[in-house]
């Protein structure tokens, strides 16, 4: 057991970057409609649309607030759990202490997802892991679900979930190197609009810092694989998470030798995730 708790005393500043590419591919193109299919909206849905077309499409030229950014190193000390843990705990993140690490990317950030105008708790949180510890290093992977709400009523954008490392300098009270990332894959946001919604792929969204320390060459004492410790931030939002799913390939072949039908639902999007 370690305690991180108060590790982080140090004043030094953490200049962080911010990138936001603009999105580059969406099933509808709810980001660009043509003037014409914004004016059927218009007249369809008058409370929600008070532009102009242009007005629209500026919505969706995506960003960030805040190129580069100064941090304290004591700010991160919102990654860190409060009290004593061990390699593969999980524990909650204070949504409100990691907010504005958000909104260097957009003043909007919220982690109360909304679907429209309904809440969706159970996808609001955010959970870190301690991933690897050494006498002179420790390192956090964590996983936060937040919505970006856009300048107009009811315009969100909604990432499938952002992933983050945090690599600290114990004997230094450093951060050594920190990044949250949106997942780049062919779909990886929603966006809802207009009272519609569209699944689209935002090819870079990211907060990260420089390193002059070879994080991989750091030799660990405890560790488990990055792959683990994912696997229980998945799980502790999703409890079907812990199926052990088995290949098409082979469900076929136990379907033979079993004489037993198979019962299939295909998915439009993810499943363990917030972009569909």
């Amino acid at each position: 057991m370690v305690d991180l708790s108060d590790v982080l005393s140090s004043t030094a500043s953490v200049q962080v970057q911010a990138y936001w590419d603009p999105i580059s591919d969406a099933t509808y193109n709810l980001h660009q409609l043509t003037e014409e299919q914004f004016a059927r909206i218009k007249v369809r849905c008058p409370e929600l649309v008070n532009m102009e077309w242009k007005q629209a499409l500026e919505l969706f030229n995506t960003k960030p607030a805040y190129p580069v950014k100064e941090y304290n190193t004591t700010d991160f000390q919102a990654f860190l759990p409060s009290s004593t843990a061990k390699v593969g705990d999980v524990w909650e993140l204070d949504s409100e202490e990691i907010l504005p690490f958000f909104r260097q990317f957009h003043s909007g950030a919220t982690t109360e997802i909304t679907i429209f105008s309904h809440r969706t708790p159970k996808s609001d949180g955010a959970k870190a892991c301690l991933r690897a510890i050494s006498p002179d290093y420790a390192e956090i992977v964590f996983r936060i679900h937040a919505q970006f709400v856009l300048n107009a009523p009811g315009v969100r954008l909604l990432p499938a979930q952002f992933a983050g490392r945090l690599v600290l300098a114990l004997k230094e009270a450093v951060i050594v190197e920190f990044s949250l990332s949106l997942p780049s894959r062919n779909s990886n946001v929603d966006v809802n609009a207009f009272r519609a919604a569209d699944m689209a792929f935002i090819p870079r969204m990211e907060l990260s810092t420089s390193s002059s320390t070879p994080v991989r060459e750091i030799a660990w004492e405890t560790t488990i694989t990055e792959e683990e410790a994912r696997k229980k931030l998945a799980t502790a939002f999703y409890k079907f998470a812990e199926i052990e799913w088995t290949p098409i390939e082979k469900t076929v072949e136990l379907a033979k030798a079993t004489n037993r039908p198979i019962h299939a639902l295909v998915l439009f999007g993810a499943l363990d995730d917030e972009s569909c």
